[in-house]
């Protein structure tokens, strides 16, 4: 089963974090050949449907990394016994960090109906997140 889970968190860590990366690095683009109006049209059509994409990666993640930690967290392994478990908790950190952001924006878009506090960087910020947790995965199975 854990193999299962395995490809799932990976196959959710490429669709989630190539959203987050042609959001961020490929889609600004578009800028220099298309008007401010077709753009925001075509910004406004992706974002919409890609909410469930983009939502159900980020669910699967969740699901299958918590899946996953549980064989090396807690119980008799202890939580910080060694350099793997460390970095692993690191990673929980950063996703922490991630689910804290995220929280925000979306409590002052859509509680208070205000602007994103992070504003046009709010992916910047989780494309970084993204890749300081891909760091230390690959860290994890090298220390």
């Amino acid at each position: 089963m854990y193999i299962f889970f395995l490809i799932v968190h990976i196959l959710s860590a490429v669709a989630f974090v190539g959203y987050v990366f042609f959001d961020v690095c490929i889609f600004p683009f578009a800028k220099k050949h298309i008007d401010e109006d077709t753009l925001a049209r075509v910004k406004k059509a992706y974002t919409k449907g890609s909410a469930k994409v983009f939502g159900t990666a980020f669910l699967m993640l969740i699901i299958s990394g918590i899946y996953m930690a549980k064989e090396y967290l807690g119980g008799e392994n202890g939580w910080f016994g060694s350099s793997f478990q460390i970095l692993l908790m690191a990673k929980i950190g950063v996703l922490g960090l991630m689910c804290l952001v995220t929280a925000i924006s979306l409590f002052f878009v859509y509680k208070l109906k205000k602007p994103d506090p992070f504003g046009k960087y709010s992916h910047v910020i989780a494309l970084v997140l993204c890749v300081i947790m891909i760091i230390l995965a690959k860290l994890m199975w090298r220390v």
